[in-house]
């Protein structure tokens, strides 16, 4: 007779059972553990959201942002400018620097508030109605591959060169312009002096110029100027626009071109962003007062924007750091005739005072490829210059000059250290034996000036104890302090020049 199992007692699982509640048990234990994450990743958000603001003296970490794109970071409250030593007591002189003391000491940078453009949110909103028709302007007559400076027979060359930093037109620029139709002259009135007291005066032209298809003039993040606004940059006194920067392709392959055509249409030397692979390939060289000056450029990102268009507007049209053959560049100068190489790299971090490690790198790389002149753009605050000692194959030395970053010339940003550049100025010596140097290097300090409608760029110095008509206070203040800033970074070691 069987025996009937005992009421109550546990049934004898079967092997398919077991493993299905085992199953079951990771499926939960799975369950659990995403929701443990989740729950952590929302307490963590809570804290981030209700931390407090660091206080007004605090340093503000900076958050490492997508190329091209700004860092956000928290808002301080403005530094009080601080105490510095007499103008004239800033020593005029040239003193070499090696790379490593150029780079060694980090000046100290308080970040200040979040987006370096108000309206970043709306940049890519128009800064004109659709449709409306673009301004005819004026064009002058091209400049001709020749910058003529009458010598003596037989005397060494010497020409005297000038070079600012990144000119952006931000959507306040292009909002303010457009109630003028789009001139531009304004923003640039204050530093005309300035710019033309050169035989070769160079800038940055960062973003893209000329009506692309039927899209609106723009700032931030894809920048697009009328072509008008390169009316007053020439009439100013620029010579030479380098184009190689982040923002070269913000109009796709054909903002490109746009750019090219309208850079040449009003007479503008120019290297760095190229309408054909041919164009890439020839060697840029400008004859001013009788020196063959060959030019480099290159950028280390386009923002991504290579990936959206074709492989044209990636490989032929803008020249990428990481893929250049620095050496081969500049023996490709040299064999066209070029005696002095200027190179205009687009490198580093933005919003940072002090140069990182692949600039380091690259300026060696550069000055050991038989680069004369190192002029960098890109994190649009100043950073140090000086000088490199390279040794030559044959044993000699020569001294490379370096700058990390020009700054902003002029633009709309608004983090501390942004609102504010330097003109530099220097002269290219002839020597008996046919070798060049760069010698009388030295810097003006410039400001830009927001207030009552209007963004100007303006020589600080001129006007520390003399204040344009018009200004307050405040940008006084602020002017004052960006003044002392650049001196922070830049030393004594560089003539100081105030008018």
């Amino acid at each position: 007779m069987q025996q009937r199992p005992t009421p109550g007692a546990p049934r004898r699982m079967t092997r398919q059972q077991y493993e299905a509640l085992q199953r079951q048990r990771r499926q939960n234990r799975i369950a659990i553990a995403i929701m443990a994450g989740i729950a952590v990743l929302i307490v963590a958000a809570v804290i981030l959201i209700l931390r407090p603001k660091p206080a007004p003296d605090a340093v503000t970490a900076m958050v490492e942002a997508d190329p091209g794109t700004p860092a956000q970071v928290e808002q301080a409250a403005e530094e009080p400018a601080q105490e510095a030593s007499d103008p004239a007591a800033v020593q005029a002189q040239n003193t070499t620097v090696d790379l490593a003391a150029l780079t060694g000491t980090e000046p100290s940078t308080p970040q200040q508030p979040a987006d370096p453009e108000p309206q970043a949110a709306e940049a890519a909103q128009a800064a004109e109605p659709a449709g409306e028709p673009t301004p005819v302007p004026q064009i002058p007559q091209a400049v001709p591959e020749v910058f003529s400076t009458p010598r003596p027979d037989g005397s060494p060359r010497s020409v005297r060169l000038r070079v600012v930093g990144d000119i952006m037109f931000c959507q306040t620029q292009l909002v303010f312009a457009k109630d003028s139709n789009y001139d531009f002259h304004n923003q640039f009135e204050l530093v005309a002096d300035q710019l033309a007291n050169a035989d070769f005066t160079m800038a940055n032209m960062e973003g893209t110029i000329g009506k692309y298809n039927k899209s609106n003039y723009s700032g931030y993040p894809q920048f697009n100027a009328p072509e008008v606004a390169l009316a007053p940059l020439k009439d100013d006194g620029i010579d030479f626009l380098t184009l190689a920067n982040n923002h070269m392709l913000d109009r796709w392959s054909g903002g490109v071109k746009n750019t090219v055509d309208n850079v040449e249409k009003y007479g503008f030397a120019h290297v760095g962003a190229y309408r054909t692979q041919q164009e890439k390939d020839t060697p840029v060289i400008y004859e001013v007062g009788g020196i063959k000056f060959g030019f480099i450029a290159y950028t280390h990102s386009t923002n991504t924007m290579e990936k959206r268009g074709t492989d044209e507007s990636a490989v032929a049209l803008v020249p990428y750091i990481q893929k250049a053959d620095f050496k081969a560049d500049v023996q490709k100068l040299r064999q066209a005739g070029a005696e002095v190489v200027i190179a205009f790299p687009h490198w580093g971090k933005e919003y940072v005072r002090t140069p990182d490690d692949s600039q380091k790198k690259y300026a060696k790389q550069l000055a050991e490829a038989g680069v004369d002149i190192i002029l960098g753009s890109h994190s649009h605050m100043v950073q140090p210059m000086g000088y490199q000692t390279v040794t030559n194959a044959d044993g000699s030395s020569r001294q490379v000059f370096t700058i990390f970053s020009l700054g902003n010339f002029i633009s709309d940003h608004v983090l501390q250290y942004t609102d504010n550049g330097v003109i530099l100025d220097m002269t290219v010596n002839e020597h008996e034996d046919g070798s060049f140097t760069c010698d009388n290097v030295g810097y003006i300090p410039t400001y830009t000036w927001k207030q009552d409608g209007a963004v100007r760029v303006m020589p600080s110095g001129k006007y520390l104890d003399n204040r344009p008509a018009g200004m307050d206070d405040e940008n006084y203040n602020r002017m004052v302090a960006s003044y002392y800033e650049i001196i922070e970074v830049l030393g004594d070691k560089f003539q100081l020049i105030n008018g």
